[in-house]
Parts: C-alpha cells; structure tokens; sequence
C-alpha cells in the first residue's frame, strides 16, 4: 500500500508540474517578436465583429492548437495589414487567420496563409521603424470586408478620437476572449518624441501617437497588429509603447499614410 500511495502523489505531482509547464509555454507563444510589444486593450469595453468586420485574429497554428498572437485587418479579398513583428519569426505554414467571429478561440472562418511579408527595412532588434507587415491568403476570401486606408498627407489633428481594437489582455493577465475596443486620442508627434526622448526608443515620422497623459486606457499585449481607426479610415497599426496605458507614456503606432505606396506595390490597394 505504502508503494501505491507513493507511485500516486509522484504522479500527481507530475501531472501538475507539467501544466505548470504548458501554460508558461502558452503564454511566452504570445509575446512580442522582433522588438515592440504586442499590446492588449486595457480599460476598454466589449465590442463585436459586425462594428468592426475586417478585424482578424492572427494565430500560430501547432499540431495541438491554435493560439491568438497578433490582430490585423483585410484590406481586400486577399490581403491583410498587420505589424512585421507579429510576422518575424513565422512561416506560413505556422500561421492560420481566424476571420468574422467576435471571439478569438472560436467561432467564424479559418483561413490558409500563402505568404507573409515584412518591410525589407524592419530590424526589430535594432529599432521598431517599419514595422509594416501583410499577409497573403492562400485563397481569395470574397466575404472579406476590406478596411478603407487613411489617404492624403495631412495628419489628424491632436486631440482626434479614434478607436482601437483587438483580443489582448484587459487589466488581468489573462487574453479577453472577446473582442474589445477603446477610444484614444491623437498626440502631437512633439509631445510624444519628448515623451521617449529619455528611452531607447525614437518615435519617427513613419510612426503616430495616441492616447492620454495619466495613461489609464491604452493597447497592450495581444493586439499588436491591429487596426487604429480615425474617421472609419485605418490610419495606424498597434506597434509598441513602454508598458501599457502608464502615465507620461503614450502608444505608437505604425502610421499607414507613409506606406501607402509600399502597400500598394504588393496589394494594389
């Protein structure tokens, strides 16, 4: 008897050690790559796919799984706009999109990657520049609702509200299972390059700032990727920030308008 209790509590030990494992495994999948964190939404409010139909759940696709790393947006039947560092380290093969669902971990249309790309001039161990990315579906989707892309050299004015979106962590530690959304407002590129001015981090014309002085409402881990939407027009890409909605701190985001020719070039878009 004394044997059996002993070959029990080991096992039962073991057994839980190995979840322990699985679930760190699990959480280090989604964290950045390539410099700039993913982002999550913190204080925003549940949202649905129908207000925001070309939002897309990245995912990395395993044998056993498929879990949320990144959001993105379609820009049309066959293209989706994402951030390069979701896509550094992936391969096609590796990466499925979860499209027209509210929920990340089910629901809506897996779609099949054909092929990813990231600007020739991201370095994400040196800087978070260009951090642009686009993913080419293995098949046109003609159900895709394509998000319309901020035209025109002027930038919004500070003080603009726009809406950001995704899947990543609330103020818990754990990825909100629905989609989320919050509004930041635009901060002058001044303000925000003096915000960094002490970092390692420069904030360049390439990149756009929004949200609030005290912090309190911004994106963070589990939604880098995705889309910032000013006046229904995708205008910036969620990239990266130092923490997440910390006061003095603002986030930044890709700013699409530099890129258009870029996206262009690939998409036709």
């Amino acid at each position: 008897m004394g044997t059996f209790q002993f070959n029990y509590q080991y096992l039962t030990l073991l057994c839980t050690v190995v979840s322990i494992l699985q679930a760190v495994v699990a959480q280090s999948r989604q964290q950045p790559k390539g410099g700039g964190g993913t982002y999550r939404i913190i204080n925003g409010t549940q949202s649905a796919i129908t207000e925001f139909p070309y939002l897309v759940s990245i995912q990395r696709r395993t044998s056993i799984s498929k879990d949320h790393i990144c959001g993105g947006a379609f820009i049309n039947s066959d293209w989706i706009l994402t951030a390069a560092h979701c896509l550094a380290d992936e391969t096609p093969e590796t990466v499925i999109i979860r499209a027209e669902t509210s929920f990340h971990e089910r629901g809506g249309t897996l779609l099949r990657v054909g092929q990813l790309i990231v600007h020739e001039k991201f370095n994400g161990s040196a800087s978070k520049d260009y951090d642009y990315g686009l993913i080419k579906l293995r098949k046109t989707f003609r159900r895709a609702v394509p998000a319309k892309l901020k035209n025109g050299p002027r930038r919004f004015r500070p003080g603009e509200r726009c809406t950001v979106m995704g899947w990543g962590q609330t103020a818990t530690t754990s990825i909100s299972k629905r989609v989320l959304k919050a509004t930041v407002p635009i901060v002058a590129q001044r303000i925000c390059q003096k915000a960094y001015q002490d970092t390692e981090d420069e904030v360049t014309s390439r990149m756009l700032c929004a949200g609030y002085p005290n912090g309190g409402t911004d994106a963070c881990e589990g939604d880098s990727g995705g889309p910032l939407v000013c006046r229904r027009k995708l205008t910036g890409i969620i990239s990266w920030a130092e923490g997440c909605a910390e006061s003095n701190y603002y986030g930044v985001y890709s700013y699409v308008t530099p890129m258009r020719a870029w996206i262009r070039n690939y998409t036709g878009v």
